[in-house]
């Protein structure tokens, strides 16, 4: 699996940068934003060089990793590498996460020191503010890049739709069914996500699809909430009921998941088709 990257100063996508300005202040504008699936791994990298507001000779004391949680006010520094001094590593990280630091030993040190730091199993409890800082002794004085703000994405999971009764034909597809006029059938459409997802009901025949009509046959559950990674998720069901008719023959359904009235997702039972009940 690729390990993507994050350059402060520069960031690596694609395998080409994207510069991001440098900001030496106690003001923090936020230009840049990146979205991780929980459990996905990363670089984040703090390379000197990159900063393009530093003058070319000195020496740097030290290279830094801050971090700034939801749940925080301030930033905390949760890697630093100190190559001159007895103890070049401290870190307050999680204990999966990985750290990697060379360079720096050097008087005009700035073009070689560097700092990594591989997130291992992001969670959302990681999301957050990230950016790097070094120290420069003289004369002293500290600069950082611009923050990025790194946000966890939950996915979103959908089953197939489950019908009852369900009544294939050898041979067919399974999601289709063979079913008598006036017999009640119940679509079932599950799936998780979010906490802001809803289900759309649609219906298909001779290549028009329309939403479906009847909101009276459809019912959906109260989201059953879970933590899983670190992350609040939701289990979603929804059933639309109907008795067939003999103008539903043929008729496909969909259930369409939707986020902030966009469409993610969606699965069809292919086709439902009422037949007359024969003696």
């Amino acid at each position: 699996m690729d390990v993507d990257c994050i350059q402060f100063g520069l960031i690596c996508i694609n395998d080409g940068w994207l510069r991001l300005p440098t900001y030496v202040s106690s003001q923090q504008p936020i230009v840049n934003q990146l979205e991780y699936p929980p459990g996905d791994t990363f670089n984040i990298t703090c390379d000197v060089s990159r900063f393009a507001d530093l003058r070319s000779a000195g020496e740097l004391l030290s290279i830094s990793l801050l971090r700034q949680l939801s749940t925080q006010t301030s930033f905390e520094n949760i890697a630093s590498y100190e190559p001159k001094a007895e103890k070049k590593m401290t870190t307050n990280i999680p204990i999966q996460w990985q750290v990697f630091y060379a360079g720096g030993e050097g008087i005009n040190n700035r073009n070689t020191i560097r700092l990594v730091v591989t997130v291992v199993d992001f969670q959302c409890a990681d999301a957050g503010l990230y950016q790097c800082q070094i120290f420069i002794p003289a004369p002293s004085h500290q600069a950082n890049t611009t923050p990025v703000n790194i946000t966890a994405k939950i996915g979103i999971t959908q089953k197939d739709i489950y019908m009852t009764p369900h009544k294939k034909i050898i041979g067919e597809d399974i999601h289709s069914s063979v079913n008598t006029v006036g017999v009640e059938i119940t679509l079932t459409c599950s799936f998780t996500g979010p906490a802001n997802l809803q289900a759309l009901w649609r219906r298909k025949k001779a290549g028009h699809e329309e939403n479906y009509p009847y909101a009276n046959n459809i019912k959906n559950s109260k989201p059953v909430f879970s933590v899983i990674s670190g992350c609040n998720t939701y289990d979603y069901t929804s059933e639309l009921k109907c008795t067939l008719e003999e103008k539903d023959n043929g008729t496909l359904y969909i259930c369409v998941v939707m986020e902030d009235n966009i469409e993610r997702s969606r699965k069809m039972f292919t086709s439902v088709n009422a037949v007359q009940h024969r003696l």
